[in-house]
């Protein structure tokens, strides 16, 4: 299981009538505690064996790289040559992503070989942040942030090639975006974070690495992708430079387990799966 060192968190979730956070519980514990809230929160009928079985094995079937938006011209509001990525997490239909993580073992690590774009007005540190009605305020549409599926506020991210809203973009404004804007209406798990300092998607002067080896973000519940296709966005970045990353999953099963997999190593009950290391 993942060994997180003991830390203080505080479990806020949204009241959905009043729309007013409301504490939970403040408590210690570690990764292992973590998880058990995740698997916890599915149903409760295969918890009982590490075995992972050969059909859930091939649950993560690619890691989606998605050129969002590139700002190859002078008018752009970004950086020249600029590419906004989105991560996609590819599975088989009927399994849920229940959380992006690093370890002792596999550290989490999202980087650029010059920096990432955050924008100051949109200033969102996850996709549940960003604000559909300024989303055509300055970049705000191209700002990098982390998420379980939210592209703002009641809307999930769609790859483009899969968007067929073809009536209506919020983007519009953007010969781009005329047709699609890579956004869906969706109903949003709650989300949360371990151990992780999400002001590093507020700064635009130092943000070349992000990394984690005792930290994630997960989806209580777990999340399918907003199509058949079943693909989960995880992140938003922005770049001039060479992006790379290697990340690691936790995938639910249809049968209520869970399955690890990991970029390289893998231990006792975790799947290698390569496409987790990108460039």
């Amino acid at each position: 299981m993942w060994n997180f060192a003991a830390n203080q968190f505080v479990f806020f979730m949204k009241n959905k009538r009043t729309h007013q956070q409301v504490i939970l519980k403040s408590f210690t514990f570690s990764l292992l505690f973590f998880i058990s809230i995740l698997i916890l929160s599915l149903p409760a009928n295969a918890q009982d064996s590490n075995i992972v079985k050969y059909n859930d094995s091939l649950a993560l079937e690619n890691v989606l790289v998605e050129k969002y938006y590139v700002a190859d011209s002078s008018g752009s509001i970004l950086p020249k040559h600029s590419i906004v990525y989105r991560i996609y997490i590819d599975m088989k239909p009927g399994y849920t992503l229940q959380a992006v993580y690093g370890d002792k073992k596999h550290e989490l690590v999202i980087k650029t070989s010059t920096k990432f774009y955050n924008d100051k007005i949109c200033s969102a540190e996850t996709g549940f942040n960003v604000d559909i009605k300024k989303i055509q305020i300055n970049a705000v549409a191209f700002d990098s942030w982390i998420t379980m599926g939210a592209a703002a506020r009641g809307y999930t991210g769609i790859p483009l090639s899969e968007d067929n809203s073809e009536r209506f973009s919020f983007l519009d404004s953007n010969i781009s975006f005329k047709k699609k804007d890579g956004l869906t209406k969706g109903v949003l798990p709650d989300f949360t974070t371990f151990n992780l300092d999400l002001k590093f998607f507020n700064n635009d002067s130092s943000a070349t690495k992000f990394s984690t080896d005792n930290g994630g973000w997960a989806a209580l519940g777990g999340i399918k992708g907003p199509t058949p296709e079943n693909k989960v966005l995880i992140a938003q970045l922005t770049t001039t430079g060479l992006l790379s990353f290697k990340i690691n999953v936790q995938i639910g099963t249809p049968s209520g387990a869970s399955v690890k997999f990991v970029y390289d190593n893998p231990g006792d009950s975790e799947i290698k799966n390569s496409k987790l290391k990108f460039n």
